[in-house]
């Protein structure tokens, strides 16, 4: 994939600032980086029907409020519910975006994620874990779950909470992917009975957008991440193939505050009071990538549509889920009553949805 100046320079430009960091590190990821991660090979897991459809459509709720337990309570009962997903004696691995120690937007908001806890304990899950790795340079991961309030919260509503760099690791070979033709995935994320993909809504310096496909780039092995090559210019296709792997059977994605310029580790913040849930993760991210293209903010989304943003074009050639508008039905809600402004936000949406 041809890179563009303008993109070379940013590329160099983090490097010039990557590589030194690297050099500063904790010990934890000297250990990643230095020496080849060891784990079984085992099968890519196939893609699984997605349980929230209505009249062959994934559905995406769009859910307005400012209480996220109403909020996730409301968009669950308008996607058909929880219980749609079996979670009775499953173990259950909740992944949020926990990049550094900032707060949202750069990482998930804990009230989310504890949310996102309790209603999966109260469908009767036997386990609940609460995991992520975070960007290699802001490791160690255990400090930023403290620092985030996300270990405080996920405890405190029932979840072992994890360090994926300090976990075991499975080998992969998707036969379909193109950028690398194996990699390493965190074990208690294969071996979970049902992941649930918690990210929240940013805007990325080189991914251009981090949603729900760019989320499982912190369930990979750092050696195989996008950001060791800072030069390359298949960012985009990288994280569609990683997500090759494992798949979430339920993303919810926290559109409590938003990222709309800059990112992915600082940028500029906008509150929306939205969390957009779905089965299918290829239909979130589209709403997604529209949500953030309604504020203007972000150039590197414009000129093309939706649907031709890079990470959402390599996953739909992959079959990782919906492949357009015509198999997309959003479903609404204000939780906090009837507000001109929210469906105002749901119809700019609906209209970039459906330009292809």
């Amino acid at each position: 994939m041809a890179v563009t100046r303008r993109d070379l320079l940013s590329r160099l430009s983090f490097g010039l600032t990557f590589l030194p960091a690297i050099a500063m590190a904790p010990r934890s990821l000297f250990g990643n980086l230095l020496f080849k991660p060891e784990g079984p090979l085992v099968p890519p897991k196939p893609v699984p029907p997605n349980p929230f459809q209505r009249d062959g459509k994934a559905l995406v709720a769009i859910v307005h409020g400012h209480d996220p337990e109403a909020m996730l309570r409301a968009g669950l009962d308008l996607i058909g519910g929880i219980d749609r997903l079996g979670l009775r004696g499953k173990r259950v691995l909740i992944k949020p975006n926990i990049v550094n120690d900032r707060p949202p937007p750069t990482t998930t908001s804990p009230q989310v994620v504890a949310a996102v806890t309790r209603e999966v304990r109260q469908a009767g899950a036997s386990e609940v874990i609460v995991a992520d790795s975070s960007g290699m340079i802001r490791f160690p991961t255990a400090d930023n779950l403290v620092a985030t309030g996300v270990r405080r919260v996920a405890e405190s509503a029932g979840a072992h909470v994890l360090a994926l760099e300090d976990e075991p690791w499975v080998r992969v070979e998707p036969p379909q992917a193109k950028s690398l033709p194996h990699f390493y995935v965190s074990k208690p994320v294969y071996e979970a009975d049902v992941f649930v993909n918690l990210p929240v809504i940013k805007t990325h310096r080189f991914a251009h957008y981090s949603c729900s496909l760019k989320n499982l780039v912190g369930i990979t092995h750092p050696q195989y991440r996008p950001s060791l090559a800072f030069l390359s210019g298949d960012w985009h296709e990288r994280i569609a193939e990683l997500n090759l792997a494992v798949h979430p059977q339920l993303t919810i994605a926290d559109g409590t505050t938003v990222m709309i310029a800059g990112g992915p580790t600082s940028g500029t913040p906008a509150p929306a009071d939205l969390l957009l849930l779905s089965g299918d993760r290829i239909a979130l991210d589209a709403v997604a990538v529209a949500l953030i293209r309604s504020f203007g903010a972000w150039p590197k989304l414009e000129g093309k549509s939706v649907w031709d943003q890079r990470q959402i074009k390599r996953a739909i050639d992959l079959g990782l889920g919906v492949d357009g508008p015509g198999r997309v039905e959003l479903v609404i809600h204000s939780v906090a009553g009837p507000e001109a402004q929210f469906e105002k936000l749901v119809e700019t949406i609906r209209r970039d949805l459906e330009k292809v």
